[in-house]
């Protein structure tokens, strides 16, 4: 018997233990991608994802030494830094199978941006703005976490394509704009050479950041200052790497051409021919030189303090957001395009940990790169397994290969930058808001450009997500009506006259709409909430006043349901208010105490309320609230037709 029991208790044991496993199994695949895909690796799938891995580390290893001197103005080895932890986290966490992590350009240049604006209030010196920068990785990468843990994955929908473009655009600009000086060897801090330019009166006297549009006038006050050998070198490297672009781009571009990494190309022909020509000590160019590499053990951010995370809070939460918009953006796009799916709240934890991690490697934040995620796919990318072989590429890089790029002239690296900034800018996407003539898009996107080239990037990063999110807010609130009327039409099955309930507004010469005298029938054409109830009774007014949804308060009433009482001489004045919830899918408890009051001031009018399709999933609260017995039971129907015959 006892053995038995035992027995038992064992098979029960083993049971729940199964059970358990087939309940994680399935989540730990979700919320751990690698667990999911790394055990059913196919082994024919490693060469092509080890070509795309070293085909990304090609293009990644430039940009990213490009990006840390020249945008953030840091060390070198610090965009290493940024591509090996994210790219090794992502790899583990992500579900993009195509996805390039590292620093981007636009990221670097709000990085930069921040870095530099307010790095006066805290009296820092240069040695400071790598750990500052790292310290908003940090920043940027729990924001994203929490954005994600907390499911907030639909924000990449809340963000307008109008505003988002002309910020892009102008970021694109003001990246030019801010590598000019180094194409031409300009000092950015250098007096006017010209002090009769026309835009003298524009430019700031004062010792702090320029906009952009002042940097650009004081570029073209100094040009005199451009140190020629620089910008030859300068103009052949943006026209190598242009015309590779433009024959790469070209449908009859052989595969081979299309790998081709011009970016590595024009690095080590620039590098070997300044090393052995000695272009810094003959020609006087300017070199990287500050080429210390090696491995950097996992530490917090020296100079992290309460102060400077109150002071990053806002910069760290726009680069969160424009980073996470541009990553779901192109993992979606090569998600649809193999057939697999990503999901928005998990790559936000993704790059949230990437972040983090990066971090503490003096990484700054680190996010998708479209030019680079091309590159991936082109090349032949099967999974996540060609993101950890540009890590690994990168590793070494950064160990041993480092010192080699001493004699990379700095031109170059902003040249490489220059190119990689004229890819953001969406042209097609500006043509189209032209050819449909979207004005109000058009001014969005200008309002944005304008701001961001002549205040600074900040605050048009700042306008853009907000009014993004202001327009969400103001569109939101607004619920969505429709007065009806009556049509009759001619059934084409049958031949018979029916008469249906239209919007007043349809443009349908054959079966004109004819108010009721009387009677006003409203659709609710949404659930009803908190927030899109505000200014439900302004709105119903309007209708009972001007008959119409859409005009101005200002106008003169219309003679019909113009009357605010009910009189027994004016034989149109409204009688009866019908409303058709049939697509009112939900209500909460501030939506039905404004109906309940909406029902009772026209109650105390003399003006019978008539629901007609109620759903029964809403039908509770009316019941609870007192509504459903205030109306009447005998005042719910079907159809409309029957609410206007009772």
């Amino acid at each position: 018997m006892q053995h038995d029991t035992s027995t038992n208790n064992e098979s029960e044991s083993r049971s729940t233990a199964t059970g358990f496993i087939q309940y994680l199994l399935p989540r730990l695949r979700y919320y751990v991608p690698v667990t999911g895909w790394l055990p059913v690796y196919k082994r024919e799938c490693i060469v092509d994802d080890a070509v795309a891995g070293l085909s990304v580390a090609c293009l990644l290893i430039p940009q990213a030494l490009s990006y840390a001197q020249a945008i953030v103005r840091i060390a070198p080895v610090h965009g290493l830094y940024t591509c090996f932890a994210p790219l090794v986290c992502y790899t583990m966490l992500g579900m993009s199978r195509s996805l390039a992590v590292g620093p981007e350009a636009l990221i670097s240049i709000l990085v930069g941006a921040a870095v530099r604006e307010r790095s006066t209030s805290f009296n820092a010196s240069d040695s400071d703005a790598a750990d500052t920068a790292a310290m908003l990785a940090m920043m940027v990468g729990f924001f994203t976490f929490a954005l994600g843990f907390f499911r907030l994955g639909f924000i990449d929908s809340v963000l307008s394509r109008a505003l988002l473009r002309g910020f892009v655009s102008a970021a694109a600009c003001v990246i030019v704009i801010d590598q000019t000086p180094v194409l031409l060897a300009i000092d950015p801090n250098s007096p006017s050479t010209n002090s009769t330019f026309i835009f003298n009166s524009f430019v700031s006297g004062e010792e702090e950041e320029k906009s952009p549009i002042e940097t650009l006038i004081h570029i073209l006050q100094n040009l005199s200052a451009t140190h020629a050998p620089t910008a030859i070198i300068s103009i052949l490297s943006i026209a190598l790497l242009v015309i590779f672009r433009h024959v790469k781009s070209r449908k009859s571009a052989s595969p081979l051409l299309r790998l081709t990494p011009e970016i590595l190309i024009l690095v080590v022909s620039s590098t070997l021919l300044s090393a052995i020509f000695k272009w810094d000590e003959t020609l006087g160019v300017a070199v990287l030189k500050d080429v210390q590499g090696g491995f950097r053990a996992p530490q917090w951010p020296a100079t992290m303090t309460l102060a400077k995370l109150r002071y990053y809070v806002l910069s760290a939460i726009l680069i969160s957001v424009i980073g996470f918009v541009e990553s779901i953006v192109i993992a979606k796009t090569y998600a649809t395009k193999h057939n697999y799916s990503v999901s928005p709240n998990r790559e936000l934890v993704a790059l949230g940990v990437a972040n983090i991690v990066g971090s503490l490697f003096g990484g700054w934040p680190a996010f998708g790169s479209l030019g680079r995620s091309a590159v991936n796919d082109a090349a032949g990318a099967k999974t996540q397994l060609a993101g950890l072989v540009t890590g690994g590429v990168v590793l070494v890089t950064m160990l041993y290969l480092l010192p080699l790029f001493y004699y990379l002239p700095k031109a170059v690296c902003s040249s490489i930058i220059v190119v990689a900034a004229m890819k953001l800018i969406e042209w097609h996407d500006i043509e189209f808001i032209l050819r449909v003539r979207a004005w109000n898009d058009l001014g969005l996107l200008l309002l944005t450009f304008g701001t961001t080239m002549f205040v600074s990037i900040e605050v048009g990063t700042l306008i853009s997500v907000g009014t993004s999110l202001l327009l969400v807010v103001k569109h939101t609130t607004k619920t969505r009506i429709a007065v009806l009327g009556r049509a009759v039409v001619v059934d084409p099955a049958s031949g018979q006259i029916k008469q249906k309930f239209r919007p007043t507004n349809t443009s349908d010469s054959s079966s004109p709409v004819h108010r009721i005298d009387g009677c006003l029938i409203l659709r609710i054409e949404e659930g009803l909430f908190f927030g899109n109830t505000g200014q439900l009774k302004e709105r119903l007014k309007r209708v009972e006043v001007h008959g119409e949804m859409h005009v101005h308060p200002g106008e003169a009433p219309r003679e019909t349901h113009a009357t605010p009482v009910v009189r027994q001489d004016v034989p149109d004045a409204l009688r009866c208010v019908i409303f058709d919830v049939g697509a009112m899918t939900a209500i909460d408890a501030s939506a039905t105490q404004t109906l309940l009051e909406i029902v009772e001031a026209y109650r105390a009018r003399g003006i019978t309320t008539c629901f007609v399709k109620l759903r029964e999933s809403c039908k509770p609260w009316f019941t609870r609230s007192g509504l459903y017995n205030l109306v009447g039971s005998h005042h719910f129907f079907e159809k409309i037709s029957d609410a206007i015959e009772f």
